[in-house]
């Protein structure tokens, strides 16, 4: 009996090489002023930034429903396969949730759901970790124990580029946006107990930079790292200058490089750099 997993879009892991890892996804949708998209499929990551730098209001997102994971659910089990789904956090999205209720709906225990605690492209490093232990033929208890493990371990940093965004959600006033842009401060968010919160600012994003980096420094410390997954919002320049940052302090064996999609793009903005990793 094989193992399927399962994700949602929020992984931000192209859906070529999703296909390639032999991952199933389902998406979330984007709703620009009443108007529907599938994230990944009716609008791109590149379409998303672009069609919100035109507009005066923030998108919104809504998670995938129960009946699109029973169909996912359903038909890996028709296939004498056993499904672990890994999905955004609970906290960011009723899409967890909804993967719950499908799961009671087909009343099977060969369904097993694991709740990320993260978001993009610190829920594609958990998958492509996920992946390894399923190639490696491990039983399912001993996955499950491992993910979750790593879920305890798990760091993602992120700079901002703008404030533009948090104002335009509300989460910022006016005022503060236009001091904050003549200031050149940048926010260092992190993903903290399944939360995105505010951790530090910066004068610049090099300094954003530097202060992520010593802040790596202090949690691993000079051991090699296995895998990190780094990730830009639309500013592919600033993700390569992050990256060489990265490799003239610590010995990586593999980055995963990823764009900031919809759901944390939303409130990120555009030009947003961050990087996970497992501690």
């Amino acid at each position: 009996m094989a193992i399927q997993i399962i994700t949602d879009s929020t992984c931000d892991i192209s859906p070529e090489k999703l296909n390639k890892l032999g991952v199933w996804m389902a998406p979330l949708k984007v709703i620009f002023n009443g108007k529907e998209y599938v994230d990944k499929k009716d609008l791109t990551t590149k379409e998303f930034y672009e069609k919100m730098k035109n507009e005066k209001k923030l998108p919104t997102t809504s998670q995938v429903n129960p009946d699109e994971f029973y169909k996912l659910f359903k038909r890996a089990l028709d296939s004498g396969d056993k499904v672990i789904g890994i999905f955004i956090s609970s906290e960011l999205s009723g899409t967890y949730q909804s993967a719950v209720i499908a799961k009671e709906m087909l009343n099977s225990k060969d369904i097993f759901l694991i709740d990320s605690r993260m978001v993009s492209f610190g829920l594609g490093l958990l998958i492509f970790d996920l992946c390894d232990y399923i190639r490696r033929d491990e039983d399912i208890e001993s996955i499950l124990e491992k993910i979750n493990f790593k879920i305890q371990n798990i760091k993602l940093y992120g700079v901002l580029d703008t404030l533009d965004n948090l104002k335009k959600g509300g989460r910022l006033s006016k005022t503060s946006a236009i001091i904050g842009g003549m200031l050149k401060l940048k926010p260092i968010i992190n993903v903290k107990n399944g939360i995105v919160e505010a951790v530090h600012k910066s004068r610049g994003k090099n300094k954003g930079y530097k202060w992520i980096i010593d802040k790596m420094e202090s949690e691993i410390g000079k051991n090699k790292i296995k895998r990190i997954s780094i990730a830009h919002g639309n500013d592919l320049v600033a993700l390569n200058n992050f990256k060489l940052k990265i490799m003239e302090k610590f010995e990586v064996e593999e980055i995963f490089e990823a764009e900031i999609g919809s759901v944390v793009g939303t409130h990120a903005g555009e030009g947003a750099i961050g990087v996970s990793y497992i501690i």
